[in-house]
């Protein structure tokens, strides 16, 4: 049997071979549902039809080359359930709901282009883990700073790759480069609002995986990389000094105008992600905040919770949940400048998901979820570019039920494609693919 990149939970093959054909009739019980795009992937042309199957009215149901075929009652026990029947001249996809029917697509599209000769058979899957996400970053092309490519072109064959891997969201960094209506608020050559809408609608309207907005709020301030030691808003308005800190590295959290900055910052990200459930906020890495004038005289740790409350507070009325990175909360491995004391997890909102991170190889004895799973905040995990950090993280992910995972690719986002696919098959089946198998997949989608 060929080696498959995600093992599913029941495959059964049989001995006859799938004949595919080009033209062949499409139908769906899903009304406005777009999916030429990924039927293109595998080479289908028609026209996808509507029509209501009376076998299946609880079911969102693709037919491929036939409008009749329902063989059996399918049963969703698992959340992100589909079924997929691979005959000599039809295909059937099934899910509890659309985005579960469009998994299993994905999953026919994963086999059709790992198998030479497909053969007929039925499978039954679902993933390990709920929140399955990439973390990638488009920075500055010219801030003197080693990095890889992360232009929209490279952005769009991260999502291509990341939703064939097993993915359900992916978080878009910005550094300096989303084009905020204050035009000082962002570099010159800052993607246009045509290109950002490019990629979201590539992301949610054909390779169906949820675009996220990324945007450090409190610390990383300069928007830039801490090795470029450019700022993006002090470089070209030196006059607004007053909204960050002495040095510009986080902002001065406890005065209006920066409170209204942010909010811009808030109001045209979640505008342009339509609406994304979650925000990813940084602030991670806070050299010298709290050191204004008049912040000097109160605990830094009071002053964190509260902008951390504001953000959160703010993003509610949005519809949209803070995301963070911890090390400023509690870091049992990466953090050793300042951090707040581990009271302060206290005082905050407990919807805030919680982004736990080391570079490092954890093990199985982690103490970072722990401490915040215990005061009730959920919590995603992120590793880099080392396998067995990405094992361990995903293997103690499944096993305290933790929410997901963020597969970060920082900086080198092509060194990372070999990564980001193998986190996605591990946080799906929990089996390792081989090297040859990840770059087979990579080779492919990543083009």
């Amino acid at each position: 049997m060929n080696e498959l990149l995600i093992q599913p939970k029941k495959l059964v093959i049989n001995n006859e071979q799938h004949c595919f054909d080009a033209n062949a009739a499409i139908y769906t019980n899903v009304k406005d549902i777009n999916i030429s795009y990924l039927l293109k992937l595998v080479g289908y042309t028609g026209e996808v039809r509507y029509k209501e199957f009376q076998t299946a009215k609880e079911y969102s149901v693709l037919l491929i080359g036939t409008d009749e075929w329902l063989q059996k009652t399918y049963e969703f026990d698992h959340p992100e359930k589909y079924y997929l029947e691979v005959g000599t001249d039809c295909i059937l996809v099934a899910g509890k709901t659309p985005e579960d029917m469009i998994l299993g697509l994905k999953g026919f599209i994963r086999i059709s282009s790992e198998w030479e000769v497909l053969p007929t058979l039925s499978i039954e899957d679902y993933p390990d883990i709920s929140f399955r996400s990439v973390h990638t970053c488009i920075f500055k092309p010219d801030d003197g700073t080693e990095k890889e490519i992360t232009t929209v072109e490279y952005m769009k064959k991260m999502i291509q790759t990341a939703a064939i891997s097993g993915y359900n969201h992916i978080f878009i960094e910005f550094w300096g480069m989303f084009p905020y209506s204050r035009d000082y608020a962002h570099w010159p050559d800052a993607l246009t609002r045509v290109e950002v809408d490019e990629m979201v609608s590539f992301a949610l309207d054909d390779m169906h995986i949820i675009p996220l907005p990324a945007q450090n709020m409190t610390t990383h301030a300069a928007w830039s990389r801490i090795s470029s030691r450019k700022h993006t808003v002090l470089d070209q308005r030196p006059d607004m000094e007053h909204l960050y800190i002495p040095g510009g590295w986080c902002f001065a959290t406890e005065r209006p105008e920066t409170k209204e900055f942010l909010k811009m910052v808030m109001d045209e990200l979640v505008e342009a992600f339509r609406n994304p459930p979650y925000v990813h906020t940084g602030c991670d890495k806070a050299f010298g905040f709290g050191s204004t004038e008049e912040d000097r005289m109160v605990s830094a740790d009071v002053l964190y919770v509260k902008h951390l409350s504001f953000l959160n507070g703010y993003l509610q009325t949005k519809n949209a949940r803070m995301t963070m990175w911890s090390d400023m909360l509690y870091s049992s491995m990466d953090a050793f400048y300042w951090k707040c004391n581990e009271h302060a997890v206290n005082y905050l909102p407990k919807d805030i998901l919680i982004n736990v991170w080391t570079h490092n190889n954890p093990g199985m004895h982690w103490k970072d979820p722990a401490f915040f799973e215990d005061k009730n905040m959920e919590t995603v995990y992120s590793p880099f570019m080392d396998e067995g950090s990405i094992e361990s993280m995903v293997t103690l992910c499944r096993e305290r039920g933790s929410k997901g995972i963020v597969q970060t690719t920082w900086h080198r986002p092509q060194s990372a494609v070999p990564y980001v696919i193998l986190s996605g098959a591990l946080q799906w089946c929990g089996k390792k693919p081989s090297k040859d198998k990840v770059e087979e997949i990579r080779n492919k989608w990543y083009r």
